[in-house]
């Protein structure tokens, strides 16, 4: 199987013809973690029986009592590439994966003058994290938005605290997926660090166990990068890095996933 069909088969392989629906809340963020909006959202995604035909429809349901619907298709055909998934209503963006719930939606490039965002998804078990930031048009970073789901109903779970700081002793394997979509052999990596950018981004902690590394600025002409990570159990830490070269370019994914060893 070549780089471009696995990666289809790890966003949607386990996609049904019924379908599931992801029911989650949406936190919108600013830098300063102020809280500027809150709505609920049910995202379903169903296949065909070849699972060459993805729908998905998503409906949001807002404070103030209103709600709207979107709905788009995704054909394998047209829609899976060499650098990754476009969805018709976003094809300035791709989705790639890793399989097993370590996926992304990414900008493919830094355009002047042009929004910019990625989406990192964390998922384990019934549960599903991601985290998009959002840049505006002058390349400043404009808001964070979680996105916290389970499984065909709503949890009434409360969120966890932010993360402080990491106790004891992690081990971590390391995934690279490059822009073509190949992904390297994992290496292993002893070092988890609240911020493993070396002081190069801004680090917000968020509640439910989130930390993000992220320029305030992002500019063309310089390489920068994206990291997210999620405590899955108290036990297993994810994240994963995105990476832009100088010319702009989304130029590869990195996935790490720590465990605490036993002392």
């Amino acid at each position: 199987m070549n780089s471009q069909d696995k990666n289809w088969e790890n966003l949607f392989g386990c996609i049904t013809t019924e379908g599931s629906a992801w029911h989650g809340i949406w936190t919108i963020y600013s830098l300063d973690k102020e809280v500027l909006n809150s709505f609920k959202s049910v995202r379903k995604i169903q296949a065909n029986e070849e699972k060459t035909l993805i729908t998905q429809t998503n409906k949001y349901s807002y404070s103030d009592g209103t709600e709207s619907e979107k709905t788009w298709q995704i054909e394998k055909q047209t829609c899976s590439q060499p650098d990754g998934v476009i969805y018709p209503t976003f094809l300035s963006m791709r989705a790639v994966s890793f399989g097993e719930g370590k996926s992304a939606w990414v900008s493919k490039k830094l355009e002047a003058g042009k929004k910019f965002a990625t989406e990192l998804f964390f998922r384990y078990q019934d549960w599903r994290t991601s985290v998009a930031s959002i840049y505006a048009e002058s390349g400043n970073l404009e808001k964070i938005t979680i996105i916290n789901e389970h499984l065909n109903s709503f949890s009434n779970r409360s969120a966890k605290a932010e993360i402080e700081k990491f106790s004891g002793k992690w081990s971590g394997q390391k995934e690279y997926m490059n822009s073509d979509l190949q992904i390297s052999a994992s290496a292993e990596n002893k070092e988890l660090v609240l911020e493993p950018t070396e002081q190069k981004s801004k680090t917000i902690s968020l509640p439910d166990d989130i930390a993000v590394n992220v320029p305030e600025k992002v500019n063309i002409g310089e390489e920068f990068e994206i990291v997210c990570g999620k405590m899955v159990t108290k036990n297993e830490y994810r994240r994963l890095t995105v990476k832009y070269d100088n010319s702009g370019a989304f130029a590869m994914l990195i996935s790490e996933v720590f465990r605490l060893q036993e002392q």
